[in-house]
């Protein structure tokens, strides 16, 4: 009896040491594809194309901005003047300002991507210990590499850039209507006291 307990003792340590080889490479072979060398150029091409895609709607609105600035100094009489300089600098602070968005938004879509990397690898991961070969599951990691990044490709040029000048913008038309005001007054002949005959012409008629 001893001799075949022992017997089945050593088959089930045998099965189990299996089993375990068998986990240990489904899992390396996991590992071997997320860790590819090219995922790391995915990833920096993810962060760069969206890089580009904000910063190209960046520069657009500053463009635009450049146009409303140039023709509210011109319309003010306000170019070379201390209004030129302090207006242009708003407008610099608020463009270095939409460099860090658009940087943030670039580091974002990387890390994201890395992340969803990182969960399939982790379920693919656990799968092994449920009997996943390892074929199976290099062409799962695979797939799940692919999908992740048109995924990143995707989303990262999904939204729009928030106008990074509209803050700035709300101060320029402000400006304006306040220029526009200035001439409406002086076009009429306006003043504090009155249009016409002073504050005090409507008066001993």
């Amino acid at each position: 009896m001893s001799g075949g307990s022992n017997n089945a003792g050593k088959e089930a340590n045998r099965m189990e040491k299996e089993r375990q080889a068998r986990i240990a490479a489904t899992q390396a072979a996991v590992n071997n594809v997320f860790n590819s060398s090219g995922r790391a150029a995915d990833i920096a091409d993810v962060v760069n194309a969206t890089r580009d895609y904000y910063t190209d709607q960046l520069n657009t609105q500053k463009a635009s901005s450049d146009r409303d600035l140039l023709f509210s100094l011109a319309r003010g009489g306000l170019i070379g003047g201390s209004a030129n300089i302090d207006l242009q600098r708003d407008q610099n602070k608020a463009y270095n300002s939409g460099l860090l968005d658009v940087e943030r938004r670039a580091q974002g879509a990387g890390s994201d991507l890395q992340a969803a990397d990182q969960t399939a690898r982790a379920n693919l991961i656990s799968l092994a210990t449920s009997g996943l070969d390892s074929t199976t599951a290099a062409q799962q990691a695979a797939a799940a590499l692919k999908t992740n990044l048109a995924s990143a490709q995707s989303t990262a040029t999904a939204n729009a850039l928030a106008d990074g000048f509209s803050n700035f913008n709300t101060t320029l038309k402000r400006m304006q209507t306040l220029s526009d005001e200035r001439r409406a007054n002086q076009a009429a002949n306006l003043s504090l006291y009155g249009s016409t005959g002073g504050m005090y012409g409507g008066y001993g008629k």
